[in-house]
């Protein structure tokens, strides 16, 4: 992966397709963060393509997320990733065991912390009620 937003697209299209389902919310997520990290929109929307058609096909998710993380150098940018995964998890106010798992393997690929990616899903969650959280008891 030669760039940022090639990287973004890549490890939120995994997080996005972990539950089988490509909601518009999670896809508008996508374009929302990269817009704000200056991302060009267009190249966003084409990769978005790419990447959806390119993991469709993929037999080996973990790998391929370990393969696009090895890419990412700067530890800003690692952190940035990660949030930006988890905003995609949300986005449809339902977290799922899968996204969860998705997550964790990102997570683990870029080298983030558990402990940071667990606070950082907290923060997330406890400033927007409405998401759901599968197999938690206080849905």
């Amino acid at each position: 992966m030669d760039n940022f937003n090639q990287q973004l697209v890549a490890l939120t299209m995994a997080t996005l397709r972990a539950d089988g389902k490509v909601a518009t919310a999670e896809v508008e997520v996508v374009k929302n963060v990269a817009a704000d990290l200056e991302c060009d929109a267009n190249e966003t929307t084409k990769l978005l393509m790419e990447e959806n058609e390119k993991q469709s096909k993929c037999t080996d998710i973990r790998a391929y997320i370990a393969e696009v993380a090895k890419t990412v150098e700067n530890k800003e940018d690692k952190q940035l990733l990660m949030e930006a995964c988890i905003q995609v998890a949300l986005a449809d106010k339902d977290l799922t065991t899968k996204e969860v798992a998705v997550l964790l393997m990102i997570c683990k690929a870029l080298d983030c912390g558990l402990e940071r990616l667990i606070c950082d899903i907290a923060i997330f969650a406890q400033n927007d009620r409405d998401i759901k959280i599968e197999g938690s008891d206080a849905n």
